[in-house]
């Protein structure tokens, strides 16, 4: 006769990320989290980031929008930026991407990209016990984060309502012969990540020479690494990361390796422009 207690079932949670200013080491990361376990002690709690830049919704859609794809329907993102509500930046549910996302509209749903939400729904429905004027986030998206994750339907939080923030990207350009994007993220190793993906590089070089000017024509970089390990250990490298952008890097550095990370080295930061220039003339593809 077969065991059938030999058989394990896993049943699916529906998970929940925090992306957040707060800082790593905040205590308050600790305390969302202990309020949703609180309220769904299997729900799976997932950290995005707590290092976004202070009440920036730019850094924060960035995160975000590169985070998507590697989460499955129905995952719920709490958004802990800025969260304060006020008659401009009112809270919001917003469902994108088969997902839903939870935050003040402060600009960051449109930001996330062009895609037009599948639905937007104030909170005016959400039942909490808690009165947290300075903690929305624990007070009023907890509770409604778990109630989605549990499968729950957002027109029980609340009404459908509208996205009141008007704002939009700063995307790369082509400039003559030249691509010009920015960076949009900096991780702990000192690597800038920009916002120019693979696709638009291949249709703006069309197979030219190329190098991505840094300032100095002696750190100036002359071809796309496949890892960031090629190349001279302490020299800038280029590569295309698991998220299709163009990141720039030291070769086997970062903090604490004696070479330092690209931010740095070769002083970018965020929001600085990365210029790609190519060749006036070349093979086309």
């Amino acid at each position: 006769m077969e065991d059938k207690s030999s058989f394990l079932t896993f049943a699916f949670v529906t998970p929940i990320t925090l992306i957040s200013d707060f800082g790593a080491d905040s205590m308050y990361v600790g305390l969302l989290k202990g309020s949703i376990l609180k309220r769904m002690p299997e729900a799976q709690v997932v950290d995005l980031t707590h290092s976004v830049r202070k009440f920036d919704p730019v850094h924060a859609a960035f995160v975000l929008r590169a985070a998507v794809r590697s989460f499955p329907k129905g995952t719920v993102h709490i958004i802990a930026v800025n969260a304060v509500e006020t008659p401009d930046h009112p809270h919001r549910i917003v469902k994108m991407h088969d997902q839903y996302f939870i935050g003040a509209d402060t600009g960051v749903f449109q930001l996330m990209g062009a895609k037009q939400p599948e639905a937007v729904f104030d909170l005016s429905g959400v039942q909490t016990d808690e009165v947290l004027p300075t903690f929305p986030e624990r007070a009023i998206f907890v509770p409604a984060a778990t109630h989605l994750a549990k499968g729950g339907i957002p027109e029980m939080l609340g009404r459908p309502a509208a996205l009141v923030t008007q704002a939009e990207n700063v995307r790369p350009v082509i400039e003559g012969t030249a691509l010009v994007g920015h960076v949009r993220h900096v991780d702990e190793r000192g690597n800038c990540i920009t916002d120019i993906d693979r696709a638009l590089f291949k249709e703006a070089g069309r197979g030219r020479q190329f190098f991505v000017n840094m300032r100095r024509a002696r750190s100036d970089i002359r071809r796309i690494c496949t890892t960031y390990l090629e190349g001279t250990p302490g020299e800038p490298v280029a590569v295309f990361n698991s998220m299709g952008l163009l990141e720039i890097a030291i070769c086997m550095g970062g903090s604490g390796t004696g070479y330092g990370g690209a931010t740095e080295l070769l002083g970018l930061k965020f929001g600085d422009p990365v210029r790609i220039e190519f060749e006036s003339q070349g093979p086309e593809l």
